[in-house]
């Protein structure tokens, strides 16, 4: 079933379109969520907002655009917004302020390997942050989402050379960023 036939039911009030709908982009909102606030509990109350958004919001999806983008907006927006709640004075769009934030969290409560380990993820997350706009996006739906490199084509509108030397390309830049930080940390 296309993405249009879905929101199509889903505004005919068809609960299993709308769970079908879940199911195909419950891992984008969830990661996206999760990239963000660092938390898994606070990523799934935000799962939750965007597929009720979604809910509320479908009548308003154009069949002109991309509903991946559309649906990863919202997920980004809603944990944006989560953020700036839960701590209006530090929220910023600065990831590093977040991810800083998050890590004394957690040094409160979870033993030291818990914590080194999230420092890794941390990492990892903030140098993928720091990726060129289209290396980000196509490394986070190739190996994030678990999208094809056919897949991610058809998403983007690319060709396949494109796509191939974007992935390459981030994870070269990703690799490069890593190897120097832990050079430099350890």
């Amino acid at each position: 079933m296309t993405d249009s036939q879905l929101i199509e039911q889903i505004r005919e009030n068809n609960d299993l379109a709308f769970r079908a709908l879940i199911n195909k982009y419950k891992n984008l909102v969830y990661n996206t969520a999760f990239r963000l606030v660092r938390n898994s509990e606070d990523a799934e109350d935000i799962f939750q907002d965007v597929f009720l958004e979604i809910y509320k919001s479908c009548d308003a999806v154009r069949f002109d655009e991309d509903l991946t983008v559309w649906i990863y907006k919202i997920a980004y927006n809603k944990s944006i917004s989560f953020l700036r709640r839960k701590n209006p004075a530090k929220a910023s769009n600065n990831n590093n302020d977040i991810a800083n934030n998050e890590l004394k969290l957690i040094e409160k409560n979870h033993p030291a390997k818990q914590l080194e380990q999230k420092e890794n993820i941390t990492t990892l997350y903030r140098f993928i942050d720091q990726l060129p706009e289209n290396q980000r996006k196509v490394l986070l739906l190739h190996k994030f989402e678990g999208l094809s490199q056919k897949e991610i084509c058809e998403k983007l509108d690319m060709s396949e050379h494109s796509v191939e030397s974007l992935i390459y390309r981030a994870r070269k830049n990703l690799k490069q960023k890593l190897n120097a930080y832990f050079k430099l940390n350890s």
